[in-house]
């Protein structure tokens, strides 16, 4: 490496560090599981074929430990949601919103079923945020022949 070069490397590095040493702390969203859960995560899906859905939703930026876990509880009957889908996501402290992704497999075909979202840190202590009951309804087995 040239003498050029590594010092536009150290600069570079330099100013990495000093700014991230100036950012001000996000206590604002360092909640510790601060008052009850609240119903206003508002669920997407994302896709759905006849065994198989994505479901995403966003939520301001939850603070506590770095990995989180989304979560969708669900089932055929929107008052037993017996199953559970569960994907680990990092969160970027610097980021005030947080994506939060989860894939539920297994589904059967031309199935409806009945769903709500949630989150937790990696300690288990829930985020403040969740969704009411939702529904979607899988393909048929036969889908892709079908819209030829």
């Amino acid at each position: 490496m040239t003498t050029a070069k590594l010092r536009l490397l150290s600069i570079a590095l330099i100013v990495t560090v000093m700014s991230s040493s100036l950012v001000p702390p996000r206590s604002a969203y360092a909640r510790q599981n601060s008052g009850a859960a609240q119903n206003n995560a508002v669920p997407t899906i994302e896709s759905v074929s006849d065994t198989l859905a994505f479901i995403s939703w966003t939520t301001p930026n939850p603070g506590g430990t770095i990995l989180h876990y989304a979560i969708v509880r669900y089932g055929k009957d929107p008052s037993h949601l017996e199953f559970t889908a569960k994907c680990p996501t990092r969160i970027n402290q610097s980021h005030s919103e947080m994506i939060f992704r989860v894939r539920m497999d297994g589904l059967e075909p031309d199935t409806t079923y009945y769903y709500k979202v949630s989150s937790e840190q990696a300690t288990g202590i829930p985020d403040r945020l969740t969704s009411g009951v939702n529904k979607f309804t899988t393909r048929s087995t036969n889908w892709l022949s079908a819209s030829k």
